[in-house]
């Protein structure tokens, strides 16, 4: 960020999308503390979205199918799964915002571990939130300002892809709470 940046004014219409995910943000950072590896990658069901160690080494290996959010039923998440989605979507729009637009998702080495993968989140997550920090009205008009290659980036303006990323950081969060909420309840019913 530039001092002109810093001295710009951030446009009125975009104030309440960046209160809404500085507000959501704060409840995620307080709802993840004390979060364990073995909650991080716990299994809901017996069919879940998940990130596994790699046996060949390198990347570790994200399993989820390629899944439009149209209602139909999808798998459970883990923990593991919504962070590195959330940190590596993000971060990749981020790029695609104000950086190099080279991001791709293979950049990204979703982590397997609860303190990894809460920094992973939270490093994509600021990355966003910052680069939108420096839009200006214009910006936020122009189609294709986020030239993100793996959405719909490339053909609306930055205001809806803003809406967009702000929908996914409350998805995801909400994701997170319940699995937490969930695997809590499972292990008082259980003794454990």
């Amino acid at each position: 960020m530039t001092s002109d940046d810093a001295a710009r004014p951030i446009p009125t219409r975009l104030v309440q999308w960046l209160e809404m995910w500085d507000y959501v943000v704060a409840v995620l950072t307080d709802r993840t503390k004390g979060l364990t590896d073995e909650e991080f990658l716990w299994e809901p069901a017996p069919t879940t979205w998940s990130v596994r160690p790699n046996p060949a080494g390198g990347r570790n290996l994200v399993e989820a199918e390629v899944w439009a959010p149209t209602g139909d039923q999808a798998p459970p998440r883990t923990i593991a799964w919504s962070m590195g989605h959330l940190g590596s979507g993000v971060a990749a729009r981020a790029d695609y915002l104000v950086g190099s637009h080279s991001v791709t998702d293979e950049s990204f080495n979703w982590p397997l571990t609860a303190d990894a993968g809460t920094r992973f989140m939270f490093d994509g997550l600021s990355a966003w939130r910052n680069g939108l920090a420096t839009m200006t009205d214009e910006d936020l008009d122009t189609v294709g300002r986020s030239a993100y290659p793996g959405g719909l980036d490339p053909e609306l303006p930055l205001i809806d892809i803003v809406w967009w990323v702000t929908k996914e950081l409350t998805w995801h969060a909400a994701d997170i709470w319940y699995v937490r909420d969930l695997y809590a309840a499972t292990r008082r019913s259980t003794g454990r």
